[in-house]
Formats: structure tokens, sequence, C-alpha cells
């Protein structure tokens, strides 16, 4: 006997919450490799590879948290309530990562490749210079933040596939 699924509206809205998170954060979660591998090959690599992140950041993650946080209003609403542990979790995380990306991350972005194109003036079309130390500083301040926000992200995950406290 064949048996045939029910597709109802809200496992299409869950398709797209899924969508949302792996799309907006997946990039994310090889920034530090792109920016390290950049960050040998000199200055001009590392500047095209902090425009993309910055490019990312602004487009595809803001979209993809815009999706998260409107499918994940449906979601709650109509099968779940706002006080369930993994809800109220799942809100307080987006709208901080909308705060982080927009008012932490892309404004240290943007420094970062104000200097980086000052470097790669300095540079020379073919040249290659070390990172100068308040740039690395930075770099590595990102990174220490993002490592936090990834750490965050897997959390929900988590919470949000084994609702552990319901």
């Amino acid at each position: 006997m064949i048996s045939t699924a029910t597709v109802q509206f809200y496992d299409v809205v869950v398709f797209f919450h899924i969508l949302g998170v792996v799309i907006g954060f997946g990039p994310t979660f090889a920034y530090a490799l792109f920016a390290g591998m950049a960050a040998r090959e000199g200055v001009h690599a590392s500047l095209a590879v902090e425009r993309a992140i910055l490019r990312w950041n602004e487009t595809g993650n803001t979209a993809g948290m815009i999706v998260i946080l409107l499918s994940g209003i449906y979601l709650a609403a109509d099968r779940w309530q706002f006080g369930d542990v993994f809800v109220s979790w799942g809100f307080v995380v987006i709208i901080a990562l909308f705060g982080l990306v927009h008012g932490y991350f892309l404004p240290r972005e943007r420094k970062l490749i104000a200097g980086l194109e000052a470097e790669a003036d300095a540079a020379g079309p073919g040249g290659s210079r070390e990172r100068p130390p308040e740039l690395a500083a930075i770099d590595r301040e990102v990174a220490r933040v993002g490592m936090v926000a990834g750490i965050v992200i897997v959390v929900t995950i988590y919470l949000m596939t084994a609702k552990p406290f319901l």
C-alpha cells in the first residue's frame, strides 16, 4: 500500500524557516577560514574577502534573518506558545543577531575594509603587505564575537529541534 503525505502550509513555513537559517547563517561559519586563507595571500586578497563578507552580511544574512523572524512568528502563532522556552529563546536570539550584525559586525567590517584599502593602495597593484596591528586586532575581535554568535546559533538550532523543555 502506498501512503501519501499531506503537506500543510505550516510544513512549508517550517521549510522556509530552516532554509533561512541555512542560507543566512551557513556562510558565516566559514568566514574565519576565508579571512585566514586570504590573509596568507596578502592585503589584496584580504580586501576581496572582507568586501564579500560585508556584502553577504548586508544582503544574504539580513534577508535570511528576516525570513527566520517572519516565519518564526507564524510558526509560534500557529502551533506553539510564545512563552515556550524554545520560542522565546528564538525570538531573543534573532533580535540579538540583527543587532549584532548591524550594530557590531557591519561597522567593524567597514572599518576593516577602509584600512585594507589604504594598505592595498600603499602596496600597489602587485604588492603584498602584512596587515597592520590595528587591523589585525579588529579582525581578532570580530572573530571572537563571531565564534560566540556561531555557538549561540548552534544552541538555538538544538533548542528548536530537540525542544528539551517541553
